[in-house]
């Protein structure tokens, strides 16, 4: 039995707190006094932090789409089942699920409250938090 879904969307608090802390790894490398022999690490720091500041931002536009939560605390996201492998961590905007697939993959999923409806986050919220009282 379904208890809870939704229809995420992109998380515009996601995209920034990403972008924030990239900018900040970028500031630091770009602050920090390099010597004329580390050029070269100091470039290929630069692109690798960039490289995955944009990693980041395709992984928060990959997470839209339906999701639902049963009663069992299994999951259903990306088409797929999913079962919490630990306790949700919550905070007032953020919710990390930690899933594990039928075949043994592991995702870590965050949930913003900027993703859906306001309804939808305290309903989500309010289903977890039974879910953990009962364990």
């Amino acid at each position: 039995m379904v208890l809870w879904r939704c229809e995420l969307r992109v998380s515009w608090c996601a995209q920034w707190q990403s972008l924030l802390l990239h900018g900040v790894v970028v500031l630091l490398l770009l602050l920090i006094p390099w010597s004329g022999s580390a050029t070269l690490i100091w470039m290929l720091l630069l692109i690798l932090v960039v490289m995955e500041s944009v990693r980041a931002q395709r992984r928060i536009l990959s997470r839209v789409g339906p999701i639902d939560v049963s009663n069992t605390g299994q999951v259903n996201w990306r088409q797929q089942r999913w079962f919490l492998a630990a306790k949700p961590w919550q905070s007032r905007w953020m919710i990390l699920l930690s899933l594990r697939s039928m075949h043994g993959q592991r995702e870590k999923l965050w949930l913003f409250s900027d993703s859906m409806e306001q309804a939808e986050w305290r309903a989500l919220r309010q289903h977890l938090l039974m879910q953990m009282k009962r364990q």
